[in-house]
């Protein structure tokens, strides 16, 4: 069994390969960003937080539906390739934050957090899961879009985050876009 992926671990993979994950060239890759898009829908969004953004593929397409992005991850090299990614969008901002510590307090309209989840410890996961709740703005929308099957580098099994997320979302939230393939899910939860 791979140790757990950290800060430092997503710092070396990014410093060494902008795209470690293929994000721009992968049918996979841009399979999983077109199911995520259609969680956050296609109203506009005024103010909008990504988290764990990589090298800002996603956030170029979720910048096209908000008015105001923050863009967030650990890792300064994922950042600098993100923001050269985004040179031209003058409504993203990118920030370093290490989660949950550094989690902004919000409201926002709409929070999305992909492939992120399982790379914390299970009482960081915890943390985050009530500081996404209260970063959501009335009326706002949060969608999660993660892998349910077991990885070695996870600190918390997905399938567990998954259960997680449904139990910490069921109250307050109402479900709404929901997607699952055979590796990963979607859903978006309405305040």
């Amino acid at each position: 069994m791979a140790k757990p992926i950290d800060v430092d671990g997503f710092e070396a993979m990014f410093a060494a390969d902008p795209d470690p994950w293929r994000y721009a060239a992968s049918p996979f890759e841009r399979f999983k960003r077109r199911i995520l898009m259609e969680a956050v829908g296609t109203r506009t969004r005024g103010r909008a937080l990504e988290l764990a953004c990589a090298n800002g593929e996603t956030t170029a397409v979720l910048g096209k539906t908000s008015l105001r992005l923050l863009a967030l991850d650990s890792s300064p090299s994922a950042l600098a390739i993100a923001r050269e990614r985004n040179a031209g969008s003058r409504q993203i901002r990118f920030a370093e934050a290490v989660l949950p510590r550094d989690m902004p307090r919000g409201p926002y309209d709409l929070v999305v957090v992909s492939e992120l989840l399982y790379y914390l410890r299970p009482n960081d996961l915890r943390q985050m899961l009530a500081r996404l709740r209260a970063a959501v703005a009335p009326g706002g929308r949060i969608v999660f879009l993660h892998h349910f099957l077991a990885f070695d580098d996870a600190a918390t099994p997905p399938a567990l985050v998954t259960e997680a997320v449904e139990r910490a979302f069921a109250r307050g939230f109402r479900a709404g876009v929901r997607y699952r393939t055979g590796r990963f899910s979607a859903v978006a939860f309405d305040r």
